[in-house]
């Protein structure tokens, strides 16, 4: 869902992976529908009408089985699901998502359950993170934080580890839990969590790399960012493939609503307002790389794996570009940020909203 303008937090962009479905297996277990799995999934659209999120169903013109689209399973009305449902009276159901587990709250089967079964032909339930609270996968701030009070550093970067492995070597405090309601963690102050993001609220790609990517295609195709999945993609003329790789912050400025009285027109005041001084930036802190598995192969169009070169894609990133040594046998592109501050004064011109690179090292 392309946006003009978006309110950003530690939890990522407002509104972003506050749902998420779970397939209902013969025997009654749930599993995730993440798109590596459900490429399916990628038929389904979203926009923001007012309060609600009006979700639409577009299947491929032929299955997985060359079956017309006619005969999918299908519904082929919209569906609308409030932005910020009231959890009281849902049944709270618990989730595990990248080994990071939360509470949730089933939407019900109807209308939730039943339309999204008809569209993807199998079973599934609609859960929304309500208050439920996932611990952060990629680095956790508050560690950072802690490590600054008592003069810590992080273990040094060796041939066998990379900075980003070293990063999560401090050794201080306990663990950072996950805070589910009545989990008895101490999570009530700690403000740095997760959704139903997999591993760290903001995902950043930039157009070079994606242009990279573009190059190891046959002549006249082009690759898709909508594969890669980030909430920001920063592109200009001092930005090369792969910078992402070495950024240590991204600032981003706030920018008022354009009064044009669309959707989510209040909401874009309302943030505004929050921010309050027009001169103060939102810092994006890097704090691991993103390792790519076989999802970025997958063809939005047809809901299933591409054909060709195009279905090719991570085998031509593992030539090069399995970089970090914290992710072995994965392909890196983009970086992923967990750490989301407002700062109070920040330089007035910063070259693509880049600030402080930080080598890699």
């Amino acid at each position: 869902m392309p946006l003009k303008t978006a309110r950003l937090n530690k939890q990522g962009l407002e509104y972003d992976r506050r749902f998420m479905l779970l397939k209902v297996r013969e025997d009654g277990s749930l599993q995730n529908v993440q798109v590596l799995y459900f490429p399916e999934c990628t038929r389904l659209f979203q926009a923001i009408d007012g309060d609600d999120i009006v979700v639409t169903h577009r299947p491929p013109e032929t299955g997985d089985n060359g079956v017309k689209a006619s005969e999918q399973p299908r519904d082929d009305t919209e569906l609308r699901v409030p932005l910020e449902p009231n959890t009281a009276g849902l049944e709270p159901i618990d989730i595990q998502l990248y080994g990071a587990d939360a509470r949730a709250y089933r939407m019900g089967a109807e209308p939730y359950d039943r339309w999204f079964s008809a569209c993807l032909g199998y079973d599934v339930l609609l859960v929304y993170i309500g208050d439920g609270r996932r611990r952060i996968l990629a680095h956790s701030p508050r560690q950072e934080a802690e490590a600054e009070k008592t003069n810590m550093t992080p273990i040094t970067a060796t041939s066998s580890s990379s900075w980003i492995s070293s990063i999560t070597s401090y050794i201080i405090g306990t663990p950072h839990r996950s805070g589910g309601e009545g989990s008895g963690d101490d999570t009530e102050e700690d403000d740095d969590w997760l959704t139903f993001n997999e591993a760290a609220p903001y995902l950043i790609a930039s157009q070079a790399s994606l242009r990279n990517v573009s190059s190891r295609l046959p002549p006249g195709e082009t690759a898709d960012m909508m594969r890669f999945r980030p909430n920001i993609v920063v592109d200009g003329d001092e930005v090369t493939c792969w910078d992402e790789d070495y950024w240590g912050e991204l600032v981003v400025s706030p920018s008022s609503c354009d009064g044009s009285g669309g959707a989510g027109d209040e909401r874009s005041k309302q943030a505004n307002d929050d921010i309050g001084d027009r001169n103060r930036k939102c810092r994006l802190v890097l704090t691991a790389n993103c390792g790519r598995c076989i999802s970025v192969n997958i063809d939005y169009e047809t809901g299933r794996m591409a054909e060709g070169e195009a279905g090719m894609v991570l085998k031509k990133l593992m030539c090069d570009r399995r970089v970090d040594a914290g992710h072995k046998w994965s392909p890196i592109l983009g970086g992923m940020h967990t750490s989301c501050r407002l700062q109070e004064e920040m330089p007035s011109s910063l070259p693509q909203a880049i600030e402080m690179p930080r080598q890699w090292q």
